[in-house]
């Protein structure tokens, strides 16, 4: 099939004006006799952690607030409130953000959010040079009547605490990874046949967990599944079915699911996905570790077909390797900050061999600052966006029924559109843009938690 033209929706304005609920507070308290760090080399302190209430209902709202210091000036990319359920399923606090970190305590209170019934870990955990630090103490609540045990980890002799999650080893467990670590159309692809949606359980997943060498609890210590039955997406009623999943917890793309660029070739710079873009797509910038995906946009020019771009950034899809008719597709996603707003042009979407008539859906896609959702077909390209700061951690969710796709942050439903809706099936893709039309970011690390697709 011959190569062909994608077109990505821009726009005009949809600067952000609502900041969702992050209350940061700092306050100097001069010389203060806090606890020594964990370690000799952790600067991060935690004076204190807590949730309230200690035993909400399953489904009610449940608060968290730390407070912490740093023994010298830290910068960090995120600081969130990690959670493990007693499986090792992630249930972060929404609303991880950047921070300079100093000898004087800050309080952090990220979004309240809500939780199965069952009982819990949760710690403070933030990320420093695309690496993870996970903070003692690790405290426990219970959310409803709990299911199973949870497995709290126990500080060692340093005052670090020791992970040691116990997940249920079930066919139908689907173990989120460490809450560490991009789309729109291309100006062109290569058809490679309709493969079939990829399920994989082979057999029971084994848990593990494992511990860093400082006691520290370890983000990367649960297990995968991919294929099977699960919880299903965030939000999304029904029952579902898991056809594919990729929790990024080895050290490298799979290269069974995942092409590292857009054309497919595993050594190859390329151009473009739209002509709007000024950063060519390198596998160089494409990274798997502490049970993340990272793609990174940097100030590197790259020359391709006689044209130089300024930039070089990253991108992954699973054309030739899966696509889908009809499911809900989610992903976990951290997008880079540009002050309160998302920076450059990332983006989850899917695409069909055939643009426009097999359709694209944009599951998120930053623009001017926003993170929007649309469709795009014959029919046109009808869409929105969800007004809030969507930098940092967010989970971004998509329902494809026939006639209709439904869109979902984390776990809320803020958009449908009705209109053009195709029934082609789909490939996924994720890419880290950078937008000509405003400021760069650079370097900007887009990493991705995981990518699951469910169907009835």
């Amino acid at each position: 099939m011959a190569k062909h033209s994608k077109h990505r929706r821009s726009t005009t304005g949809g600067r952000r004006f609502l900041a969702l609920g992050i209350a940061l507070a700092a306050t100097g308290t001069g010389a203060a006799a806090w606890a020594m760090p964990s370690t000799s080399t952790e600067p991060v302190v935690v004076d204190s952690i807590s949730v309230a209430p200690t035993g909400s209902a399953a489904g009610s709202p449940v608060t968290a607030t730390a407070k912490l210091h740093a023994t010298r000036q830290t910068a960090v990319q995120a600081l969130t409130i990690a959670v493990r359920s007693a499986s090792g399923a992630h249930y972060d606090f929404r609303g991880a953000i950047p921070a300079t970190l100093t000898s004087s305590q800050l309080t952090f209170t990220p979004e309240s959010r809500t939780f199965p019934a069952g009982t819990y870990t949760y710690f403070v955990a933030y990320e420093s040079a695309n690496r993870w630090h996970n903070l003692s103490p690790v405290n426990t609540f219970t959310s409803g009547a709990p299911s199973a045990p949870a497995s709290s980890p126990s500080p060692t002799a340093t005052g670090t605490a020791t992970a040691s999650p116990s997940p249920t080893a079930t066919a139908t467990a689907t173990a989120k990874p460490s809450p560490t670590a991009t789309g729109t159309p291309s100006p062109t692809a290569t058809a490679t046949g309709t493969p079939s949606p990829t399920a994989t359980a082979t057999g029971t997943p084994s848990p593990t967990a494992t511990a860093s060498a400082t006691g520290t609890p370890s983000p990367t210590a649960t297990p995968t599944a991919t294929g099977g039955a699960s919880a299903g997406p965030v939000g999304v009623p029904g029952t579902w079915h898991q056809v594919f999943a990729d929790e990024f917890n080895g050290s490298s793309l799979d290269a069974a699911k995942w092409n590292p660029n857009w054309f497919g070739c595993s050594t190859c710079t390329t151009q473009p996905v739209n002509s709007q873009e000024s950063a060519a797509y390198s596998p160089s910038q494409v990274a798997v570790n502490g049970g993340s995906l990272h793609l990174t946009a940097v100030q590197k020019p790259a020359t391709v077909n006689g044209k130089t771009y300024p930039y070089t950034s990253g991108l992954i899809n699973t054309n030739g390797k899966a696509q889908f008719t009809y499911g809900a597709f989610e992903a976990r996603i951290y997008l880079p900050p540009s002050g309160s707003q998302v920076a450059n042009w990332p983006a989850f979407w899917t695409d069909g061999q055939s643009w426009p008539t097999d359709g694209e859906m944009d599951v998120m896609e930053g623009l001017g600052g926003d993170a929007c959702y649309h469709f795009h077909s014959d029919a046109g390209g009808p869409g929105s966006c969800a007004h809030g700061d969507y930098s940092g951690w967010h989970t971004y969710g998509a329902e494809w029924a026939p006639g209709s796709v439904t869109y979902y942050y984390d776990g809320v439903k803020v958009g449908q559109i009705t209109t053009g809706i195709t029934s082609a099936p789909m490939y996924l893709i994720l890419n880290n843009a950078v937008d000509s039309k405003y400021p760069a970011v650079a370097p900007a690390d887009m990493q991705v938690d995981y990518v699951r697709v469910w169907q009835h």
